[in-house]
């Protein structure tokens, strides 16, 4: 306020303006959580407002409820204000001893995102509006981290806030907390992805485009191990050669490999435990290995010896692309998709020119899908395709028998004979030479 234009009442926080004898009201807010649009970070800042009004009464009125609230403010809180910052390391410290290392490393990258964005505010001032807002920041690129958080993604960092909000409930003296703000939380609009299935044909084109036209033979694994195996993004990126049983005709499916920030982890497949006791604890399982998917590996394998000048090893990863074979480092999980979707564009391109409709878009772990469901409805055993793919029977749908009694034994032979069946594709390479 320019002093010119106002004269002092004898209270502090009210001024009257000169021009319209309005009394104005500077009214406390306390610290909140602020962007600083220099640094791009969130920090907590005093913040003020003020209203008008025409009497001195209605100004010394206000003034006087705005005091009382930030006495009561003081009274009914915990004395010592606790950084969000803080709590967190308090709750990470507490439980780490019972986390996986894989676990720890997605903890980790998780609490990046939650400190950068809450700082040092006090856990006592952050509500459910404040969790919400948190979530439509992470769906947007901010500055440290240019890729937005997916569905998945956000769905984690969530139940991360629950079972930190739970810890300090637990110690509300400490705290101050005396709800879980993050339990009616909403996590925003959640776009269900719809699988596109593709037909036999559609696949046999996809294989045969491959192979006539990729020059990079990791493209081979990348569409072959979850079309004609059914393994996921992650275990795609996890098997070795050492996990390859060409006389069983059997892949072990023991690791996956996982995005995390900036880098990966190799952990157990989805839903098992890392520090488990058996295989089935750890949900590792045997997937099927046609000939046509053993062909195709042969030439993969080929390469790579061309690529690394020497023998591939049984503990060098399949899914390898020259780019990472040349220059020694592995492939980000979290870039397969982005080369899947270079390769359909590829594809397309090619079918354009010839006159054919194209190929549907579809997402990398469709492919999976396609897997699944060309499988089903061709007859083939759902006991064996259930177990191939690492799924688990429950007791709901399901009879007792096959809920309860049901283990799997390793048999793949109707999945083989009836992909090597619907694979029509002329899987031959003549000359390597080039390559």
């Amino acid at each position: 306020m320019k002093k010119e234009l106002y004269k002092e009442t004898g209270y502090p926080g009210i001024k009257q303006r000169i021009s319209d004898n309005m009394y104005i009201v500077t009214i406390d807010l306390g610290r909140q959580l602020r962007l600083n649009k220099k640094t791009g970070l969130m920090e907590m800042k005093q913040a003020k407002t003020t209203k008008h009004v025409t009497t001195l009464k209605e100004a010394k009125a206000l003034l006087g409820k705005n005091n009382k609230e930030k006495k009561e403010r003081k009274v009914t809180e915990v004395a010592e204000k606790v950084p969000f910052i803080r709590a967190l390391a308090e709750y990470t410290a507490h439980y780490k001893e019972n986390w996986s290392d894989s676990y720890m490393m997605q903890k980790q990258s998780q609490a990046k995102r939650m400190q950068t964005y809450f700082g040092n505010r006090d856990v006592k001032s952050i509500d459910t509006l404040d969790i919400e807002e948190f979530f439509k920041w992470c769906r947007s690129p901010q500055p440290g981290f240019p890729q937005p958080l997916s569905n998945n993604s956000i769905q984690k960092i969530r139940t991360h806030l629950y079972d930190l909000w739970k810890y300090m409930k637990k110690n509300q003296k400490k705290y101050g907390i005396r709800e879980n703000v993050v339990l009616d939380a909403e996590v925003g609009d959640i776009k269900k992805f719809e699988a596109t299935i593709l037909n036999a044909e559609q696949v046999n084109y996809m294989i045969q485009y491959a192979i006539n036209n990729e020059k990079d033979y990791s493209t081979l694994a990348l569409i072959g191990l979850p079309l004609l195996s059914g393994l996921r993004r992650g275990e795609l990126c996890g098997v070795k050669w050492k996990n390859i049983d060409f006389e069983k005709r059997l892949i072990d499916v023991e690791y996956q490999r996982c995005q995390i920030s900036t880098g990966s982890l190799e952990k157990v497949p989805k839903g098992g435990k890392d520090d488990g006791n058996s295989r089935e604890e750890r949900k590792q399982r045997y997937a099927a290995l046609p000939d046509s998917l053993a062909i195709l590996l042969g030439y993969i394998k080929d390469q790579q010896a061309i690529y690394l000048r020497r023998e591939v090893t049984p503990e060098d990863y399949i899914y390898m692309t020259k780019v990472n074979l040349v220059n020694g480092y592995l492939p980000h999980p979290g870039k397969l998709s982005r080369k899947f979707s270079e390769f359909q564009n590829r594809m397309n391109k090619v079918r354009e020119k010839a006159g054919l409709e194209p190929i549907p878009q579809v997402r990398l772990h469709d492919l999976r899908h396609t897997f699944i469901s060309l499988c089903l409805n061709g007859g083939v055993n759902q006991f064996q395709v259930s177990a191939n793919c690492g799924h688990t029977f429950s007791g709901k749908g399901n009879s007792i028998t096959v809920s309860v009694y049901w283990h799997d034994d390793n048999n793949r032979e109707d999945i083989i004979a009836f992909i090597d069946k619907m694979i029509t594709a002329k899987l031959e390479i003549l000359d390597m030479s080039e390559y």
